[in-house]
């Protein structure tokens, strides 16, 4: 995971759920193309609520609102498109605040499972 410092830079940092998972009909999710019990792919839309959303010229992400206003953003890892769903581990979660200020990021891939915990 990556935090967003004030001068924009990238620090590296644990991963923490408490930025870049929500809760879900009281599961936490950490991966929105997998189902709360980590078995089954499935579409962000669909399972979650999120919506695609243009981010500026052709670009295009899916976000999720979270209650405190903050947003979770799902793209590829270029931030052009709506990430490929047989390609979900290459995608990027990004947590932006409600003024969509990067705050934090990371590769789904490198998101720790919550199976087994």
């Amino acid at each position: 995971m990556y935090l967003i410092t004030e001068s924009g830079l990238n620090d590296k940092a644990p991963y923490d759920p408490a930025l870049l998972a929500f809760i879900h009909e009281g599961d936490e999710i950490r991966n929105p193309y997998l189902s709360p019990c980590g078995r089954y792919e499935v579409d962000p839309v669909a399972a979650y609520g999120f919506e695609e959303v243009w981010t500026g010229g052709n670009c295009r992400a899916l976000d999720l609102i979270l209650p405190d206003g903050c947003v979770l953003r799902l793209t590829n890892e270029d931030g052009l498109c709506i990430p490929d769903p047989d390609e979900w581990e290459s995608a990027i979660i990004g947590r932006l605040s409600s003024d969509h200020d990067e705050i934090a990021w990371c590769v789904l891939e490198e998101v720790p499972s919550t199976i087994g915990r």
